[in-house]
Parts: structure tokens; C-alpha cells; sequence
């Protein structure tokens, strides 16, 4: 009997790119991160009382981020710091030193990333979405009377562009809240930064970001909002005259599902579960995996640049 859906080939080319990204070497990604922290600066500074660090402050930084890259605790974290430094740094400094960042910093960070990448080649519209991530704490829930436990649940809020010659998905910003928070907010208050985004371009986003005010604020901004409207009736003369002239449900159609392919990738890598206990981890956390995803994607689009400049030219 043959397999309902049977595995697919490689496209052409696949593996190739593939070795030359190197997306999982840990050097590779240890010296970048350091590269990152020393370029962006670093949010701590050491006291100048007590025991010197062991290690230097883009160090940490860099520790922080191969925990979240490579999906491991900071148990395992601690003798791969020693490979790579030759330097001792305990597990339980590892988690001291990792909440020494914070979400605004992380955010700046992918920005940064995002940057190199969109100078690599055009960069397509913008898409906001979030997606839900299960924390390892339990919580109390009443449900028909009965007292349930469920987990803790946290959200991660990122704005992406696409790359159209390499087609790869880049992260632009990223926010994290508590699982339960509207979506609609978090856009136009913490998504939405005028140095990062590009006038004229459009910024698709489904129902749950729909209303006056991130209409107002992407228009303010320079941007043509793409916001799929809620199927009711509106009386706000604003609205409607919104969804009759400006919104383009064709363009929706081909843009909005483009962002499922960075969730989707971080549901493979960490099933989207979040081990931090500390809310503040958590966002760091969230954050980092967004750093994450525009980390390999630099590394994929440097590669199949590599190859295209040296790519024999075809016999016509």
C-alpha cells in the first residue's frame, strides 16, 4: 500500500545551500552573536565591586543567545560556553546573566539582523500575526464548578517581510505578552516604530487587528493598512468607507498566510514550549527565538548569494 502522502524531494540545490549556511554550527553562531552584541552595545554594565566576570559582556549576550538557539537548558549550556571560551561559567551564573537583558534590547537585536538582510535583496509588504506558547507552569481554572489545572499559556507578537528573489521570511519586531491579551493593541503600540518600517508599503493582518485606531496609526506611518474587517456591520462612517474603497482581499489572500512559516518553523524547532519561569525570562525568551529565526535565515540568504554570484551561466 503507498503512503498517504509520500516524502517529497528536495528541491534542486536544497542540500547544497544547506551545508554552505551552516545554520546549526555553534561557532559559527557564538561569533556572530558577539559580533551582534559588539555592534548593537550590550544593556548591563559589570560592577566594579566583587569578583571579576569570567566572561565579557557580548559574551553573555552570546551565551543567552545559543540557549535559545539550540533549544537547550542552561545545564547543557555551561560546558558548551567552556568549549568555546575555555572560560568557566556555571549554569546557575548562566541564568543570572540572562536575565540581565531585556525584550527592548532582544527586539533591537532582530532589527539589526533584519537589516542585513533586507540589504541583501527587495523586500516585499508587511504581515503582523501572533501565536501562543506553553509555559511549563501550571495554573487554576473554574470550569462548570470544578477546579481544573491548565497551563500557563505567553504570546509572541512579531511583524515579518518577505524576500522575493530568495524567498525567506525576516522578522522586523517582535513583543510578547501574557497569552490571554488582545492582539490589536500590541501592533500599533509596540510592533509599529517608524525607523523600522518603510512608507508605502502595505501591512496585512487578519480580523483581530481590525479597528480605527491601527487604521489611523499605519497611515500616520506611511503605510497602506491591509486589515481584514470583521463580518458585521459598521456605522463609523471611517470604517466603511475603509472597507469599500481601500481594503484589497486579493492581496490579503497572497500575502497573509506567508507568516505561518515562521511559526510554523519555531513549532518544529521548540514545539513552542517556554521552560522560563520569571515573566520577564519569558519575554527575553520569546524574544531570543525570533532572534533566532533571523539569524538562520541571514545565514540561508548569505549562502544562496554565495551561490548565485558563482553559479555557472547557463549555455543558451
Amino acid at each position: 500500500m503507498k503512503p498517504k502522502y509520500p516524502n517529497k524531494k528536495k528541491r534542486k540545490g536544497f542540500w547544497k545551500r544547506y551545508e554552505r549556511a551552516s545554520i546549526k554550527d555553534y561557532r559559527k553562531v557564538w561569533t556572530t552573536a558577539i559580533s551582534l552584541a559588539k555592534e548593537q552595545g550590550v544593556p548591563f554594565e559589570f560592577s566594579k565591586r566583587g569578583r571579576k566576570p569570567n566572561l565579557s559582556k557580548e559574551e553573555y549576550v552570546a551565551m543567552a543567545v545559543l540557549y535559545a538557539y539550540f533549544g537547550q537548558d542552561f545545564r547543557e549550556v555551561e560546558p558548551l560556553v567552556k568549549l568555546l571560551t575555555v572560560k568557566g561559567l556555571d549554569h546557575s551564573n548562566c541564568i543570572r546573566w540572562f536575565g540581565r537583558l531585556n525584550p527592548k534590547y532582544v527586539n533591537s537585536l532582530v532589527f539589526a539582523v533584519h537589516k542585513k538582510i533586507v540589504g541583501i535583496d527587495d523586500v516585499g509588504d508587511y504581515i503582523a500575526d501572533s501565536t501562543k506558547a506553553t509555559c511549563d507552569r501550571l495554573k487554576p481554572l473554574f470550569y462548570r464548578g470544578s477546579k481544573q489545572l491548565e497551563h500557563t499559556t505567553w504570546k509572541l507578537h512579531i511583524l515579518i517581510q518577505y524576500i522575493f528573489s530568495i524567498g525567506l521570511l525576516s522578522i522586523v519586531s517582535v513583543f510578547s505578552s501574557k497569552g490571554e491579551a488582545n492582539d490589536s493593541p500590541f501592533l500599533r503600540n509596540h510592533l509599529l516604530e517608524k525607523h523600522k518600517v518603510e512608507k508605502g508599503k502595505r501591512l496585512h493582518a487578519d480580523k483581530g487587528y481590525f479597528g480605527k485606531e491601527n487604521i489611523k496609526v499605519c497611515k500616520r506611518l506611511g503605510l497602506r493598512p491591509n486589515l481584514v474587517p470583521k463580518e458585521q456591520e459598521y456605522s463609523d462612517s471611517y470604517l466603511r468607507k475603509y472597507i469599500k474603497k481601500e481594503y484589497d482581499n486579493e492581496s490579503r489572500k497572497q500575502n497573509r498566510g506567508l507568516v505561518e512559516g515562521v511559526f510554523g518553523g519555531m513549532q518544529t524547532e521548540t514545539d513552542l514550549r517556554v521552560r522560563c519561569r520569571k515573566p520577564k525570562h519569558r519575554d527575553i525568551f520569546l524574544g531570543l527565538l525570533a532572534l533566532k529565526h533571523n539569524l538562520r535565515t541571514y545565514f540561508r540568504a548569505i549562502a544562496l548569494t554565495i551561490i548565485s554570484y558563482f553559479a555557472p551561466t547557463p549555455v543558451l
